[in-house]
């Protein structure tokens, strides 16, 4: 009787126990995207992005993004540890800033 109370205990903590995991990813990617376009002035008008619950990044920038400052954003994007993958591309609507 005690073995099958530890079991469904266990089995129980682990079905509760990984939303949380693959939220904390979903937010530690998120995170690591904010503090990145928070660094380039103007960035919430030439990128929207979504995070998947893995922390793998869906983003878009402005069609007329310059190419240097796309591959800055997407090469620090790509090199962050909390951050699973990166799907980009540059097919927004333009953007007057540039």
């Amino acid at each position: 009787m005690k073995r099958y109370s530890l079991v469904t205990v266990l089995l129980a903590t682990l079905i509760f126990a990984a939303p949380v995991v693959a939220s904390d990813a979903e937010y530690k990617a998120d995170s690591a995207v904010a503090d990145i376009l928070f660094e380039y002035d103007g960035s919430e008008q030439y990128a929207s992005y979504a995070v998947n619950e893995d922390g793998f990044v869906d983003i878009t920038f402005a069609s007329n993004i310059p190419d240097e400052l796309y591959s800055e954003i997407l090469g620090r994007l790509k090199k962050h540890k909390d951050i699973d993958g990166v799907l980009a591309g540059s097919s927004g609507p333009a953007c007057s800033l540039f």
